[in-house]
């Protein structure tokens, strides 16, 4: 036999691989099918040599529910050194196969490098699975080979059995290995969206028999139905965080007035104008819990002023505070206020905390897609000065683009519906008198209406940025902001 056989550790073998895959990941999507082609030749190839050498390998290849084959470059040089790794996941129970990214670190000494191929039978399912979800190791290793030949540790492990085999190369060390193992999306095909929306392509229209698609997570509920329809899904959860520069004119109504805290009662008045300047910094946390169905819940704090100027008659001012102003000494607070029209500029700082719910009907088709969020959101102080609800509709429609390696970049237009309706209270000292000036005043958004564009950058499937602006008509705008970890 031309090459030594060593079982071994499947956590070893993940080890000694570095995911050299990942460039695929950028893979235009016309050279999909010839590098997948070119792994499956090789891991073929690969396989092929174990049978020749080891010819009772091929029954427990036909009795075990999976096995893993693959080739592996490795490099070492003094502390530091890595490896790459070209592996297929053939999953027996279904007929599949999964194409996968394995990628590692070694920390140690050695020095060489080394080209092997290696077989994982498995005889448990449930590792299936675990490689599937994507796997981080720590691992030691130590080996050395010349040529064909190699010795290597060994080590046993429930439910795998890995073969590997030195083909060419020099190398000697020993050393720790951080490795990671996760699917190649684009090369295995398993439904996972580029974009952070449900898209479709007419080429899954038929499935490949090399690369069957299939859905491996517990979201959304009819997931694989729409995956084997042709649909590509995003990762199931997210979590991200959230900035609202908002700035809009404002409608006050129902203006309640007392004074040194006794109550208040309705109040005629003029408004000369309101508007509001907010902040909002928020926690989002979502699900995609139908294919074009995404839920999600908010958490956060509103920062910022809200001015209210207001006109309020004096002689009615001074009758609901008992100043008579009609004898010989008069109170200075008469010369202030008597036959007077008095105007009260209100400025508020608000603080108050927020928290919402809403959700996103979402579906794409060959990069194109409409998106219809809607939420609704409470804002609730401790210090009663802001307190009130905000409902959301926002229909927007875009266009997705491949920027390769760099991801996708998804730009968007539409509008947005808004409508606030929220309860200011506070009190205001009246100037150069004892009297302090107590109000409650209803307040709501003076446009519902106005346009919005934006941008959404997929760095990955699970990392993006959004950037958008809402204004352009109507008396609002409004900068926002997030960043999105799917997972």
């Amino acid at each position: 036999m031309g090459h030594s056989l060593v079982p071994v550790k499947l956590a070893l073998l993940l080890s000694w691989a570095t995911g050299c895959l990942v460039g695929c990941v950028g893979t235009p999507v016309a050279d999909v099918d010839a590098v997948r082609e070119q792994v499956d030749w090789k891991t073929d190839q690969a396989l092929a040599s174990f049978i020749a050498e080891m010819p009772e390998l091929q029954q427990r290849l036909d009795t075990a529910p999976g096995y893993i084959v693959g080739t592996t470059d490795i490099l070492l040089l003094g502390p530091l050194g890595g490896g790459t790794s070209v592996a297929v996941l053939h999953d027996q129970r279904n007929d599949t196969q999964t194409y996968l990214d394995i990628h590692s670190v070694r920390m140690g000494l050695g020095i060489g490098a080394r080209a092997e191929r290696f077989v994982a039978v498995i005889t448990d399912p449930a590792v299936i699975n675990q490689i599937r979800r994507g796997k981080w190791l720590l691992q030691s290793n130590a080996s050395s080979n010349v040529g064909g030949s190699d010795e290597q540790m060994r080590s046993g492990s429930a439910g795998i059995e890995l073969f590997v085999s030195s083909e060419t190369g020099v190398s000697a060390g020993a050393s720790m290995d951080i490795s990671q193992v996760r699917v190649n999306h684009r090369l295995t095909d398993t439904g996972l969206s580029q974009y952070n929306f449900p898209n479709r392509y007419s080429s899954h229209d038929s499935n490949s028999a090399d690369a069957p698609r299939y859905w491996n997570h517990p979201l959304p509920f009819l997931g694989k139905q729409a995956v084997a329809r042709g649909y590509d899904l995003p990762m199931p959860f997210g979590i991200g965080v959230l900035r609202a520069d908002v700035r809009q004119d404002m409608r006050i109504e129902n203006l309640q007035v007392g004074f040194n805290g006794n109550g208040t009662r309705p109040y005629q008045f003029v408004s000369f104008g309101a508007d509001s300047d907010l902040i909002t910094e928020q926690i989002k946390v979502d699900a995609w819990v139908l294919p074009f169905l995404n839920l999600y819940g908010t958490f956060g704090q509103v920062n910022g002023d809200l001015d209210l100027d207001i006109q309020l008659d004096g002689d009615t001012m001074l009758n609901q505070i008992g100043r008579d102003c009609s004898g010989a000494i008069r109170p200075p607070v008469c010369y202030l206020f008597e036959g007077k029209q008095v105007r009260f500029p209100i400025d508020v700082d608000l603080s108050p905390i927020n928290y919402g719910a809403g959700g996103v009907v979402a579906s794409g088709w060959r990069d194109w897609f409409l998106l219809v969020p809607f939420n609704v959101t409470w804002t609730d102080s401790d210090k009663t000065t802001l307190e009130g609800r905000a409902f959301t509709v926002s229909p927007r429609v875009g266009r997705g683009f491949a920027l390769n390696r760099a991801g996708r970049l998804t730009v968007f237009a539409g509008g947005n519906y808004l409508d606030v309706r929220t309860v200011a209270a506070g009190s205001l000292a009246i100037p150069g008198t004892d009297q302090v000036l107590d109000y409650e005043v209803d307040q709501s958004n003076s446009d519902r209406w106005n346009l919005v564009t934006g941008a959404n950058w997929d760095v990955t499937p699970r990392l993006s940025v959004m950037l958008e602006y809402d204004g352009f008509i109507g008396t609002r705008d409004a900068f926002i902001s997030a960043v999105t970890v799917r997972f």
